[in-house]
């Protein structure tokens, strides 16, 4: 659970319009969550902006000019990790002696470790993503963190830019593409518009690839009776369902070219004619349409090009999960409990192994496999107290090796005092610099310092 460190003047406000929308990068820690929250956080600041360093631990030490993420797990040391600028623009990751060891992207390191945007680091039970972001995005971020939009929030940049596109789309009224890769939650988006709406009819659906093509039209439109053999009497169409309402149409580049054409007329008039009828009807719906399709710009995504020009200036596009891995810990929280029938607030905790293997996964398959992933883990750990590693797929744990997942919550083995012959070395190599002793040590500042002063050595002998 984490919790805020001082202030800072690297802080993203909302009070000036210049730090919510400024274009300059700076570095943030994303709390991506525990494992005892069953992935997720119970409260505390999940976006920390810091400027040279930040350090991790449940009583991370206070400093002027470095930011702090308390984390309170029992598994985290008072002062763990830090996290720190180079001089090359990159980060660099430093375990402070920490009992349980700190882990970059599933392995242990033993020193200062150079790390990239994006890395997953592990302390304790808790996965964090170090980012480079804009102040927009971080605002953007925010704002679903206060507000989510859909089911569970967002720390992801690109899919918070998105979500704040769809907010205003669905006051807007107007049609929308979603495009995004098979799993991502393009419906459920969609469902998250129409509420956002408050459009007082239903929200109706349709996978249009999984229509034959000579039904399409039938089930959009709808007929009268006689207009078929089988047209014993009238049947509605789904955009009368959708009266007042939202029309979703997954994979609409599917439906075939007579269908794509009805329904441009559909959309510029609102009427349409169902098969068999001369009568033309007016609907007032909303549709909402979907395409797998990852090259907006390459292609029409099967469409006609005047109808994709009826769904704005450009598809809002959902990233996959592999590309916001900041998202896995609350999307696991939700599915805990969408699918654990526990009380209210209540998820079924994962061992820290099986936590940092969710993190770790790729996720081909999107949303959509971490759902069937965590319903079937909840059955096969029934019994237990927590999720274990052995109870997700062998896809999914595949990188997590046994001895690693044991050594995440294994207190490590302490390491053995230098020789006074070996500081003094390190402080002539340094010319004195406790603190760049320290960094090689791989020890905290405080310990080295003492060391120095036990052994009786001049730091002004060494300073140049």
């Amino acid at each position: 659970m984490p919790g805020r460190g001082p202030a800072n003047p690297d802080t993203i406000t909302q009070d000036g319009h210049s730090s919510e929308w400024s274009s300059e990068k700076r570095a943030v820690l994303l709390v991506v969550g525990g494992a005892d929250e069953g992935g997720g956080t119970l409260d505390g600041e999940r976006t920390i902006p810091f400027a040279n360093a930040i350090e991790i631990g449940r009583r991370p030490q206070a400093q002027p000019d470095m930011s702090s993420c308390c984390l309170r797990d029992p598994r985290v040391s008072a002062r763990h990790a830090r996290v720190s600028r180079t001089r090359s623009g990159g980060f660099e990751v430093t375990d402070l002696g920490s009992k349980n060891g700190t882990s970059v992207e599933g392995h242990l390191i033993s020193g200062p470790t150079k790390i990239g945007d994006g890395t997953l680091l592990f302390v304790g039970g808790h996965a964090l993503v170090v980012r480079d972001l804009a102040g927009s995005a971080i605002f953007a971020i925010r704002e679903d963190l206060d507000q989510p939009f859909g089911p569970a929030a967002t720390l992801s940049a690109n899919m918070a830019k998105e979500i704040r596109r769809l907010r205003r789309l669905a006051r807007a009224g107007t049609e929308i593409l979603l495009s995004g890769e098979t799993g991502v939650g393009k419906e459920v988006y969609a469902q998250a518009v129409h509420r956002a709406s408050s459009r007082p009819g239903c929200f109706v659906a349709l996978n249009c690839a999984a229509i034959p093509t000579d039904l399409v039209e039938s089930e959009l439109f709808g007929f009268v009776r006689g207009a078929h053999s089988q047209a014993a009497a009238s049947k509605p169409g789904l955009i009368e369902e959708a009266e007042h309402g939202t029309l979703f149409l997954d994979e609409i580049g599917d439906k075939p070219g007579p269908a794509q054409a009805k329904l441009l007329r559909f959309l510029q008039e609102h009427t349409y004619v169902p098969l068999g009828s001369r009568e033309a009807r007016r609907m007032d719906v909303r549709v909402i349409g979907a395409t797998a399709s990852l090259a907006p710009n390459a292609h029409t995504h099967g469409l006609r090009r005047d109808l994709l020009a009826r769904f704005g200036a450009e598809p809002v596009v959902l990233p996959p999960l592999r590309e916001r891995r900041e998202d896995v810990g609350a999307l696991t929280r939700h599915f805990l409990g969408q699918h654990g029938g526990q009380a209210a607030g209540a998820v079924r905790p994962l061992e820290a192994g099986a936590f940092l293997a969710l993190c770790l996964h790729d996720w081909p398959q999107n949303v959509r496999e971490l759902e069937n992933v965590i319903r079937e883990a909840m059955l096969y750990s029934q019994g237990q107290p927590a999720i274990r590693l052995e109870d997700l797929p062998r896809a999914v744990r595949e990188r997590v090796k046994v001895d690693e997942s044991k050594q995440v919550a294994r207190r490590r083995s302490p390491r053995a005092r230098p020789a006074k012959a070996e500081i003094e070395a390190l402080l002539e190599r340094h010319q004195g610099n406790v603190a760049e002793v320290a960094r090689e040590l791989d020890r905290q500042w405080a310990v080295v310092r003492r060391w120095i002063l036990e052994s009786g050595l001049d730091l002004e002998k060494y300073r140049k």
